[in-house]
């Protein structure tokens, strides 16, 4: 997923909680940035698996 899709993504969810279901890599110009971001709300972290440690909004 783009940067710029994933922030379209945040701006649109709002504050409404997720449980981040679904991850994709972050990219930025075609370059990865070692960030996950949630299909669903577009909340970004770093590692694959950092939806399984959080579950906030």
């Amino acid at each position: 997923m783009q940067l710029e899709e994933a922030k379209k993504l945040r701006e649109t969810w709002g504050d409404k909680p997720c449980d981040h279901p679904n991850l994709s890599k972050e990219y930025h110009l075609g370059a990865a940035t070692g960030d996950y971001t949630c299909t669903q709300c577009g909340k970004a972290g770093w590692g694959r698996d950092w939806n399984n440690q959080t579950k906030d909004s």
